[in-house]
């Protein structure tokens, strides 16, 4: 923006209304909305009229109410707005707004009212096809507006971001493009997803903004002027969520409440994948399958790429690769083995010539067209194509419909890639590609509320994931859905997972993934993970190991690779590295019941997997820059290796008591220290008070839990609650669930572990269980149910103390005493 931006000049009269401010400003309207008690709505338009909501609004308001009205006063030069959880200032002068949580804590405060004018392409970083240009109108019109930054204050979320953890000094653009070859540096801005929301965080307080556009935006965090936010929009209307904390995990709740609480995936889709681009037919997916039951690593899903298809067409099967797709994938579920197919939105504009897809959605006009009203075509996997227009409702019907034919050949999950959607200027193999996107003026949405393509590009992964779901949920509608994809905006969580895209065989790559990983989670999107391995050019030995141990705790573990590279199953790379491979995954298999809980607690308040140690740990500001450990869940920290010959690092254990995950070794924390860790010893530690549910080996999530564990690691009291169903079903809805409740209390003297009865309808397998306690030395005394147990087992090796009995469901309690 230059000087020859207009602003909102003064404040001219207001209204209030309940949960409503309308601010007349000398040139356009103020309205500030209250959502609910921690979340307001912000909106600025220079016309004074407002963008009316879109059908393809991520934002979900349905549900949500404050518990008590907006409040005003005049003071001089000022009007003073009351909300729940803040209050806001809008100086009469300037339109500046400020922002006090009632802690005290003062954010998001402007340093200048809300300011615009005209925009061409060439100021903007969106990729766009040579002679195009905005199209007349909002698309044109860019708005701004700048906030101060404390000095202490850390900006994180954005989405799925190269760089470090922390966003600020750096400039962020929201513009989905596919960054083909091998990239994802710190100098590529956008990558596959778009992601205009972050929240900010400081010693004693954290809050969050979601820019509500969808239109082309960025933030300039600092890196012009290292104390100013700069948020900036095309579209001609300012609109922002604030997220008022005033913890993280509290802003991600927000988050989620506004724009939907993440899928709850089937267990198996927590298990390991395997993919390649591509297993060229039947018969290499069944020996690879084959491969990995002999060999004894746990396999639960197979990934198919784009040459199971019919010369790439999308619906189709080649019948020459897979003779009769069906059998092959019966076989596959005989194993206990998932089927993942792909899916591009793009379309082989073969017409009339026996390709239903094409002809059935030309007919049914569901394609994009130019401005002109003649058929855009663009090229990519199956050459020239025709792209759905997934902005509309019937399209998106159509789209879940053509699933049918994997269906009923028995595909489990759908993939969807290429969906940015990625368009190239000529058939791939011939020389000089080049993007080509589609133009920014192509007319989309539904007749009510027809744009342009610059207002949905950044939507339209999200809305073919959408239908891709939806689709699921009504062709098969006693399973549950789930979907993959690459593109996606913010609120794609309610409908698919995502991976990070095409990643190399890099080292960079590998330590990328923590912060990546931890900012998805932070923005909402739990169920996220990468290519283990890299996914461009080939991966060796110890960098595939040290990926293979720390892909164990990614929320979605999927080793993956491009075609041309070397063979990357777990056995390719030496027995040695087999053998690490086999326990790591083995270990993912144990710790389900612990991931399946967190699946379930993320659906019901957004919680991440994978967390910052500042979202877990925010009242230790200290914790705050390190971004190569995560918590997983509450109870289990990684701090990985990610340098090549590396056999030891610096780890930062928080305040307070933590336990070696595999020695049982108490360690104090509070302080940095040296860590040996040899390959296939990441890292790991678990914080005293932590009640961990770990399940029996399995080689896939259909063999039954047979064994349940409960590791506990007294120090401090604690509690657990398991959170169980059938795995695959919808019937956790209707509270198809089991709960069962675990309570630890630890005085130094004694050791209490309370079972509270299992609760809910849903009745899990005959299983052992074990409770498994670590104590300094071993107990004098042990009660169980009030009676002296004589047959609990000793474990020197770990220093713990093992009982097991038949899981009854019922309550018990076990007391260890003695122990000072």
């Amino acid at each position: 923006m230059t000087e020859s931006a207009v602003s909102c000049g003064s404040l001219i009269k207001w209204a209030l209304s309940d949960r409503v401010l309308m601010a007349h400003h000398e040139r356009g309207i103020l309205e500030i909305e209250l959502i609910a008690d921690e979340i307001l709505r912000v909106r600025f338009n220079p016309q004074g009229i407002f963008t009316p909501r879109r059908s393809w609004d991520v934002v979900k308001e349905e549900g949500l109410q404050p518990s008590a009205p907006l409040q005003c006063r005049e003071v001089p030069e000022k009007l003073i707005v009351q909300a729940p959880s803040c209050e806001i200032e809008i100086h009469r002068g300037t339109g500046q707004l400020r922002f006090r949580h009632i802690s005290g804590h003062s954010f998001a405060e402007d340093l200048s009212g809300p300011y615009w004018r005209t925009v061409s392409l060439e100021e903007t970083q969106i990729v766009a096809r040579a002679g195009d240009r905005l199209p007349a109108g909002k698309a044109q019109m860019g708005i701004a507006v700048e906030k101060g930054m404390a000095a202490n204050e850390g900006y994180y979320g954005f989405g799925q971001r190269t760089g470090k953890l922390n966003r600020r000094y750096r400039r962020l653009t929201n513009w989905n493009v596919d960054l083909a070859g091998a990239s994802h540096s710190r100098g590529d801005d956008n990558l596959y997803q778009a992601c205009p929301f972050f929240l900010a965080a400081r010693p004693g307080f954290a809050w969050g903004l979601f820019l509500h556009s969808t239109w082309y935006n960025q933030f300039d965090v600092g890196a012009s002027q290292e104390d100013r936010l700069r948020i900036f929009t095309l579209g001609g209307e300012l609109d922002y969520y604030l997220l008022t904390g005033p913890t993280p995990a509290a802003v991600v709740e927000q988050l989620t409440r506004l724009t939907g609480r993440p899928l709850l995936p089937p267990l198996w889709a927590l298990g390991f994948h395997q993919s390649r681009w591509s297993y060229s037919n039947d018969q290499e997916v069944e020996g690879i399958a084959q491969d990995f039951r002999a060999r004894n690593i746990p396999l639960d899903v197979v990934h198919l790429d784009i040459d199971y298809m019919e010369g790439f067409r999308v619906f189709t099967w080649d019948t020459e690769r897979f003779a009769d797709p069906q059998e092959t994938i019966n076989r596959l579920h005989a194993q206990g083995i998932r089927v993942v197919a792909i899916l591009d939105p793009g379309v082989k504009g073969e017409l009339q010539k026996g390709y239903g897809v094409a002809d059935e959605g030309v007919a049914k006009e569901v394609f994009i067209t130019n401005p002109d009203g003649s058929l855009f075509r663009g090229y990519c996997w199956p050459g020239e194509a025709l792209f759905p227009d997934f902005s509309r409702s019937l399209v998106r019907e159509w789209w879940g419909e053509q699933q049918r034919v994997l269906l009923e050949a028995g595909v489990d999950g759908l993939w969807n890639d290429m969906n940015e959607p990625s368009i190239f200027d000529r058939p791939f193999g011939e020389p000089n590609l080049q993007q080509q996107p589609m133009p920014l003026a192509a007319p989309q949405g539904e007749a009510g509320e027809r744009t342009c393509h610059a207002e949905v590009h950044n939507l339209y992964g999200a809305l073919m994931a959408q239908a891709s779901y939806e689709g699921l949920r009504r062709l098969r509608p006693h399973k549950r859905p789930w979907v993959l994809t690459r593109s996606a905006f913010l609120g794609t969580q309610r409908y698919a997972v995502s991976w990070m895209g095409d990643n190399s065989s890099w080292w960079e790559h590998l330590e990328l993934s923590l912060p990546q990983l931890a900012s998805m989670g932070l923005c909402g999107m739990p169920h996220v993970g990468v290519d283990i391995g890299g996914f461009y050019e080939n991966a060796h030995s110890e960098l595939y190991a040290r990926w293979m141990e720390l892909g164990t705790f990614y929320p979605f573990m999927r080793c993956h690779t491009a075609l041309g590279t070397r063979l990357q199953e777990p056995w390719c790379f030496g027995p040695e590295v087999e053998a690490l491979s086999r326990r790591a995954i083995l270990l993912r298999y144990r710790l389900l019941p612990y991931f399946y809980t967190l699946a379930h607690l993320a659906h019901r308040t957004g919680a991440p997997l994978v967390r910052p140690l500042l979202y877990q740990f925010p009242e230790q500001p200290e914790l705050y820059p390190v971004e190569d450990q995560w918590m997983v869940g509450p109870h289990l920290m990684v701090a990985p290796i990610y340098q090549p010959g590396a056999r030891q690092r610096l780890v930062h254990l928080p305040q307070g008591l933590w336990y070696d995950f595999w020695t049982g070794e108490p360690l104090s924390g509070g302080k940095p220290r040296v860590w040996e860790a040899p390959l296939g010893k990441p890292g790991v530690f678990v914080p005293a008070g932590a009640l961990l549910t770990l399940g029996n080996p399995r080689q896939s999530t259909n063999e039954p839990l047979a064994e349940l564990t409960l590791a506990v690691y007294p120090g401090v009291s604690g509690h657990w609650t398991l959170i169980e169903d059938d795995g695959d079903s919808n019937d956790y809805q209707q509270g198809g669930i089991a709960e069962t409740r675990f309570a630890l209390e630890s005085d130094g003297a004694a050791v209490i572990v309370h079972v509270d009865r299992r609760q809910g309808p849903y009745q899990p397998s005959p299983r052992m269980f074990t409770l498994k306690v670590y104590l300094p030395q071993p107990p004098k005394q042990v009660l169980f149910d009030d009676l002296v147990i004589n047959d609990g087992q000793w474990e020197s090796t770990s220093q713990a103390l093992l009982f097991s009995y038949t899981d009854d469901g019922q309550a018990h309690r076990l007391v260890i005493s003695h122990l000072s």
